[in-house]
């Protein structure tokens, strides 16, 4: 009797897809099953980590100035919050799609009284 060898990888093959399929359905609902509704949870503005990912690179490490100017200590916390917002020279402008007004406040009251 001949078999046919291309049956057992079609067979498979269907296994797979059914096996994905039923995965990424059964996932789909995981957000309603863990959170409730499943809409998204604002996270909290966390200062220290925006600093490190955007202005460490410049700014140098415990941000007392590289490339870019001493930011920890400033004293003029409304000409800092123009230039974050504008940008000046080689500093880019983050706009309300960067950091909310509420967030640069924060972030210009830890860079304050950082040391």
């Amino acid at each position: 009797m001949n078999r046919n060898p291309v049956i057992p990888f079609i067979l498979i093959m269907l296994m797979g897809v059914g096996l994905i399929f039923f995965m990424s359905a059964h996932g789909a609902n995981k957000g309603e099953e863990e959170g409730g509704d499943g809409a998204k949870t604002e996270q909290k503005f966390d200062a220290k980590t925006f600093a490190k990912d955007n202005c460490t690179s410049c700014h140098g490490q415990n941000l007392e100035g590289a490339m870019g100017p001493k930011l920890a200590g400033i004293s003029d916390t409304e000409k800092a919050k123009k230039i974050i917002r504008e940008g000046k020279g080689a500093m880019p402008a983050h706009d309300q799609s960067k950091i909310s007004d509420k967030d640069l406040d924060t972030l210009v009251k830890y860079l304050k009284d950082a040391k």
